[in-house]
């Protein structure tokens, strides 16, 4: 059993949206009544900020900061020429050797037999489909952190 409460951020993480909280840390706090005290506290305190009336202005902010901003004039910077001029030097890098070699290259695959082939791209494959899943679950999290803080405002 562990003997140490979870983080105040854990415990919030927790109040606020808890799927998005380690299992260690939920079966914690969902056995210990100091850790649940200290939830519940939380979740009263957020219920108060979401119940406050959102602070608004009288005028238009956004009108009176727009014109103050100075006019951007549409030019070619050193960041543009350095980033063009990369693109072009690792495309010559690639382009040029392939085209020099393309005799070799057709024949490059032809002695690898066929389970090493497969495997390379089932194994690719694999690999692809775990970081795509890995991502979609931190955009989901992400989103779902986004949504409960915009619930503050209204």
């Amino acid at each position: 059993m562990n003997i140490y409460h979870p983080t105040e951020e854990d415990i919030q993480q927790y109040a606020m949206v808890k799927s998005a909280c380690a299992s260690e840390v939920i079966q914690h706090i969902e056995t210990c009544t100091h850790c649940l005290e200290e939830v519940e506290t939380y979740r009263l305190l957020f219920s108060g900020i979401r119940q406050q009336r959102a602070p608004g202005f009288d005028f238009d902010v956004s009108a009176l900061v727009l014109s103050q901003l100075p006019e951007t004039k549409s030019r070619l910077s050193t960041d543009n020429v350095i980033a063009g001029f990369l693109v072009v030097f690792i495309f010559s890098c690639i382009a040029i050797p392939l085209y020099l070699f393309r005799k070799s290259l057709t024949g490059m695959f032809t002695d690898i037999p066929p389970f090493f082939i497969y495997a390379i791209v089932v194994s690719t494959g694999v690999f692809l489909l775990y970081k795509i899943i890995s991502m979609y679950k931190k955009y989901q999290n992400q989103i779902q952190l986004i949504n409960f803080s915009s619930s503050f405002g209204n």
